[in-house]
């Protein structure tokens, strides 16, 4: 099964999305946190560590797991704190969980965007 990592980078009650390239044969064009494989020696929070520095240019300062999603892919999510300013060349915003539930996102994405909306939600923990 194929296991992802997955940042939730959260500032000022908003959150860091970017854009596939419409050129990506997976998923082309559709909005989601930055992230990807973990490789077979690695742990999740390495493959986190690691894909943040090669897709947006940040070092992980702080990292909180979230409960592991399961389905067609294993999503390990993480609260991600990681200072400074994201540098991609893919379209990238900060949004907040309404304009994140209007944007087209994986389906396996869904369930966390809804999560980080929902007001029961811990401040700690959103997930």
């Amino acid at each position: 099964m194929t296991e992802v990592a997955l940042a939730l980078i959260g500032r000022e009650g908003r959150w860091f999305l970017q854009r596939r390239a419409g050129s990506n044969p997976v998923l082309p064009g559709l909005w989601e946190f930055p992230g990807g494989k973990v490789e077979p020696a690695e742990t999740p929070l390495e493959a986190l560590r690691r894909e943040l520095l090669e897709e947006i240019g940040l070092e992980l300062e702080a990292a909180t797991a979230l409960p592991v999603l399961e389905g067609p892919v294993r999503l390990h999510p993480f609260l991600v704190e990681a200072p400074g300013r994201p540098r991609t060349d893919l379209a990238w915003g900060w949004f907040s969980p309404g304009e994140m539930a209007n944007l087209p996102v994986p389906p396996a994405n869904e369930s966390l965007i809804h999560r980080l909306g929902d007001p029961q939600a811990g401040r700690q923990n959103p997930i």
